[in-house]
């Protein structure tokens, strides 16, 4: 009954009762890897050998699903992927620390490895910053935000579990919480807008101004002293150009630049992030927009299931994010096949869909992600309803052990009243 399945499991029939067994754990086995576990269950007790810290931690994981009984066996586990994620958009909706903490106990339950948090958005600032603290005061009146405090308790609970948590700050697109709170940052510096409240892609973005690009890197430099991962998301995506085109100060700016329009613009500002965060010792981390990304980036390929493996056969590393099979905000079956589904996305992401997913084990291929984009998930009980059982399916994905549909469905049902006990409000199973 263990989700995900291990690599390699061999079992006998007759059962032990585990509580009853010592454990015993052997020295490091560099052979496993970093992340990989060799866990026995026999008459004499409950042997763990690890290739290192997060192996054990995995292997305990396994041990527990396994519960108070279970045969006599031997698994032999690692990942295929080394990301393995789970992107929560706490800016369209903000979500309390509270439920950040559980969901990092769902993921480290699954083993998965990668929070990442989009933490701003058109619709919300949810990032204490002391230098603009105006980013919070105006942007993040509807639901709240984070302290610099909560943060460092979420980043060192999630290390506690072997979860890194990789901050996402959107830009130049997806800006109008920022520039409502600092107006001088858009391309109509006399313009007062509002936090947006609508869904959708506001046009309002940043300007090209050497200002603008300072305050960007001035609240980067916060997110590096915050988080100590090795990635920070920069966004990058769903940038209308209609406000650099209008604008003179901006066509002005472009034609300094030698930039020939907006697509290039916008890959010029993702530059100038990528290079500071280069001289802070962090790699960026973009939305794949438009098939560009600054040397040294890593892409996450949403569009289609081939964009990613592309790009890695070029050379980039990438993250697998493709819609079709990894954003949760769409509905889980068709609502009018199965009326009395809560308001999603429009187009169906299935439980068959997600485990369908075949990412390729390729160079460049960091790992997979799945996302839960929360425009229509206003509480942590949503979240949970339309993250879960499809979750369970991607964590299957993402260690590297799916392809037996059948099975696994065999499996979730008890894996579902696991997750039901630790408090968990997953939605019912739909194919």
């Amino acid at each position: 009954m263990l989700i995900p399945r291990p690599q390699v499991l061999t079992a006998a029939a007759r059962p032990l009762d585990l509580s009853a067994l010592p454990v015993r754990r052997g020295a490091d086995d560099p052979a496993l890897g970093p992340e990989g576990y060799r866990l026995r269950v026999g008459e004499d007790g409950i042997d763990l050998t690890a290739g290192g810290p997060a192996g054990h931690f995995y292997g305990t994981r396994t041990l527990a699903q396994l519960g108070g009984s279970a045969p006599e066996l031997t698994v032999e586990d690692r990942p295929a992927f080394g990301w393995r994620g789970v992107m929560l958009d706490v800016a369209r909706h903000f979500m309390p620390k509270e439920f950040v903490l559980r969901l990092i106990d769902a993921l480290a339950l699954h083993k998965l490895n990668v929070l990442h948090l989009h933490l701003t958005d058109d619709q919300g600032w949810r990032l204490e910053s002391k230098r603009y603290p105006r980013l919070t005061e105006v942007g993040a009146r509807r639901g709240g935000h984070y302290s610099q405090e909560d943060i460092r308790e979420i980043v060192a609970y999630a290390a506690a579990r072997f979860v890194t948590v990789v901050p996402e700050i959107e830009m130049p697109g997806h800006a109008q919480a920022a520039i409502a709170a600092y107006p001088r940052l858009g391309n109509h510096p006399g313009r007062r807008l509002d936090v947006w409240d609508r869904w959708g892609i506001s046009e309002h973005v940043f300007n090209l101004e050497e200002a603008t690009i300072r305050f960007c890197q001035d609240v980067l430099d916060e997110v590096v002293d915050l988080f100590p991962g090795p990635y920070v998301h920069v966004g990058g995506d769903e940038v209308p150009p209609a406000e650099w085109e209008a604008s003179p100060a901006a066509r002005r700016r472009m034609a300094e630049l030698g930039l020939p329009g907006a697509t290039a613009a916008r890959a010029w500002f993702i530059g100038r992030m990528a290079e500071h965060l280069a001289a802070r010792g962090r790699r960026v981390v973009c939305w794949d927009e438009d098939g560009t990304s600054p040397p040294g980036a890593v892409r996450m390929a949403w569009r289609d299931a081939e964009r990613g493996p592309d790009a890695a056969r070029a050379g980039h590393e990438v993250v697998l994010t493709p819609y079709r099979h990894t954003y949760f905000d769409y509905y889980p079956a068709d609502p009018e096949a199965e009326p009395g589904q809560p308001r999603a996305q429009d187009g169906v992401v299935s439980l068959a869909d997600v485990y369908r997913f075949a990412p390729p084990t390729i160079p460049g291929v960091l790992g997979a992600q799945c996302q839960l984009w929360t425009e229509y998930m206003p509480t942590p009980e949503h979240v949970e309803y339309m993250a879960f059982p499809r979750l369970c399916a991607f964590a299957e994905v993402a260690w590297g052990t799916a392809g037996d549909f059948e099975g696994f469905l065999a499996r979730l049902p008890a894996h579902l009243d696991r997750l039901s006990a630790l408090g968990v409000a997953s939605g019912p199973i739909r194919v």
